[in-house]
């Protein structure tokens, strides 16, 4: 049952070109006609406000099967939760609907998806053809701009107006239950919402790297580890990339002081003014709204105090505490605190729109993750183990810088390397990595072009750049016996490739 008097008293923020709560008025020409008895003075229903927003934010999902539609969407404390809308001969019953902001959504899904209400979907399709061009969902910044522009206020108004009245007229004839739903697997018809198609049917990524994209979206503290050159740093780009978010980006390395990675007061004409670092352009961005990654490369570098930086930044607060302690108002669910050092300001960033994602390097060189402060790991939602892709998966990488031989060559050399260090008592300091292996096909490449055949060409690109790298320095010079272990190596790998020797 609608909650009439909760739907009035809500507080949303999204719409501050209109308001955040309050008897708002809104113009008496959006009066739906639904009502011929309402009164001409209309007031903002904010809680039918939080139903539109959450759906121009992209925060509700929509899977539809013949006259039932799933929505997911989030509650209260900004979890997941599942509502439904099933039509039964001529009726209706809602599935979790609550009283304040869930009722309106499974009424738009009745207009859009069940043609239950011809008033509400024509009013809906003018409000996105104003606030979403491109079918894509808003960012919060966007929304707030929105909703300063006359245009979108005018197409606003009426889609809130008929939603107001349509719970009034028709919610008490919908019959209500509690339950708990099945997950459909997806949701493909979300796009219908912002005027866009159905979704072609897809199967779930279930990789690792599916799962974290798929975490991320709400919002994840995560850990990569694995050996130097497996791709934890194009993970985390691919993350943000795939998402859509804004990436930020801190190197760890030793030395690293507050100003390359928080932010610093600088002298300007006009006085003093701060000036973000990472770390505080990453909470401001998810502050005003963005969805954010934060990759922080090679964690273990950073010093004991910048990684208690960390620590403290990763330590959520509730809407509620975030009040108490800057006096703001802001929806409900968790939120990270980031103090700016000499400056005073507080920044807040929502969990479900920065993502936090760390890499580390382990192994016989390496730090290992075992040595992570548990403070620190205790915050890591996800801890991912990244290992060297598999053949299948780097060949095509590899065959693009050089021919498929040699390609083949250079993988087999690296592969081969793995067992060649000192950690597996022989002579190399460390094994070959991705990056190393396009070096030396582009180094070789090169050399092709001279006129050397690939074998020699293989050879020749050995020296200059996987020497220096997998071998230890005696007296600035590589070790003879790693160097002269690799070039028996290659002459193998060469053989067993059929490399060209002839140019």
């Amino acid at each position: 049952m609608i909650n009439t008097q909760a739907v009035f008293g809500h507080k949303c923020p999204h719409f501050p070109g209109i308001g955040t709560g309050g008897r708002v008025q809104m113009p008496s020409s959006c009066i739906s006609k639904l009502d011929p008895n309402a009164r001409q003075m209309r007031i903002v229903p904010w809680g039918a406000a939080e139903a539109v927003a959450q759906i121009l934010l992209g925060h509700v999902q929509a899977h539809l099967s013949a006259k039932t539609v799933i929505l997911e969407c989030l509650d209260k404390q900004q979890a997941k939760m599942r509502i439904q809308v099933e039509q039964k001969g001529g009726g209706y019953t809602w599935v979790n609907p609550g009283t304040t902001v869930r009722p309106y959504l499974l009424l738009v899904a009745e207009a859009l998806f069940l043609s239950a209400n011809p008033e509400l979907k024509e009013r809906w399709e003018a409000l996105i053809k104003v606030a979403c061009p491109d079918a894509a969902p808003l960012s919060a910044r966007r929304l707030d701009q929105l909703s300063h522009e006359t245009a979108f206020k005018e197409a606003l108004y009426p889609v809130l107006d008929t939603l107001y009245t349509s719970g009034k007229v028709f919610g008490g004839s919908r019959s209500e239950i509690e339950a708990d739903l099945p997950d459909p697997g997806s949701y493909p018809h979300t796009p219908i919402f912002r005027g866009g198609k159905k979704q072609a049917s897809q199967t779930h990524d279930t990789s690792e790297e599916g799962r974290l994209i798929r975490r991320a979206s709400q919002g994840v503290r995560a850990l990569l580890c694995g050996p130097t050159g497996t791709g934890k740093t194009e993970l985390g780009k691919r993350v943000a990339l795939k998402l859509g978010a804004k990436l930020v980006s801190i190197k760890g390395r030793p030395g690293l002081e507050d100003r390359d990675m928080i932010g610093f007061i600088s002298p300007t004409p006009q006085g003093p003014q701060w000036v973000d670092g990472p770390l505080a352009r990453a909470w401001r961005l998810a502050q005003q709204g963005e969805r954010t990654v934060l990759l922080v490369d090679e964690l273990l570098r950073l010093d004991p105090y910048h990684r208690n930086v960390l620590i403290g930044g990763l330590d959520d607060v509730s809407a509620q505490e975030l009040h108490l302690m800057l006096g703001v108002n802001v929806p409900e669910g968790r939120y990270y605190t980031l103090e700016l050092p000499g400056n005073g300001e507080v920044l807040y960033a929502s969990t479900a729109l920065l993502s936090v994602i760390c890499t580390t390097n382990v192994g016989s060189s390496y730090t290992q993750s075992g040595e992570i402060d548990p403070a620190l790991l205790r915050r890591f939602q996800r801890v991912m183990f990244v290992s060297y892709p598999a053949e299948q998966d780097i060949m095509p990488v590899y065959e693009r810088v050089m021919g498929a031989s040699a390609a083949r060559a250079a993988y087999a050399l690296e592969v081969k390397t793995r067992t060649m260090t000192t950690q597996h008592g022989q002579l190399l300091e460390r094994p070959m990595n991705i990056g190393v292996t396009l070096n030396y096909l582009a180094e070789a490449k090169d050399l092709v072009a001279l006129g050397l055949s690939e074998a020699e060409a293989l050879e020749e690109a050995l020296g200059v750049t996987v020497v220096p790298f997998c071998c230890s320095l005696e007296e600035g010079e590589p070790d003879i016996a790693a160097v002269k272990a690799l070039e028996i190596t290659l002459q193998d790998v060469l053989k067993a490739c059929k490399v060209a020797k002839v140019a």
